[in-house]
């Protein structure tokens, strides 16, 4: 019973060193809140509800408020996502004036709420896409779904 004891022990921190943990504990759980205070304008220059477009470098422009802080957003992702539900995500817009946007919610903060994705959709197969633009706080992740689906030819 001794030597039985002492291999599961012996296993057990052995698993423990492989499975990599340590004293820090890490909340890996992130809640998602929806919004409807984006708007993408133009995909590839083109203001239609489903746009079709090669797979190509295409520009995805529009604008996006971050509803929880009433700002504009510190980070901001677009993710597309196809029928095999395999995401694709584009970091690192060029942030852009929105004056307009600062006029229609009278909020100054509101000014570098435009944005312009360069994407690269070479990598995706032909077929149609869902948008979603996310705006990543800490342990919160805010989602906008434009009304626009994407159709990669």
């Amino acid at each position: 019973m001794h030597k039985t004891l002492a291999t599961i022990s012996v296993l057990a921190i052995g698993l423990t060193a492989i499975a990599g943990c340590d004293s820090k504990v890490e909340n890996k759980n992130v809640t998602h809140y929806s919004t409807d205070l984006c708007s993408l304008d133009v995909i590839g220059g083109k203001p239609d509800t489903t746009v079709y477009v090669h797979r190509d470098t295409v520009v995805f422009a529009g604008w996006a408020i971050d509803a929880s802080k009433r700002i504009s957003p510190k980070k901001l992702r677009l993710r597309l996502t196809g029928a095999a539900g395999v995401p694709f995500t584009f970091d690192g817009p060029t942030m852009t004036d929105r004056p307009d946007v600062v006029k229609a919610y009278n909020n100054d903060k509101l000014l570098k709420t435009g944005f312009n994705f360069r994407a690269d959709l070479s990598k995706l197969e032909p077929g149609g896409y869902g948008i979603i633009l996310e705006i990543p706080d800490g342990n919160s992740l805010l989602v906008c779904q434009p009304k626009k689906v994407l159709v990669v030819q």
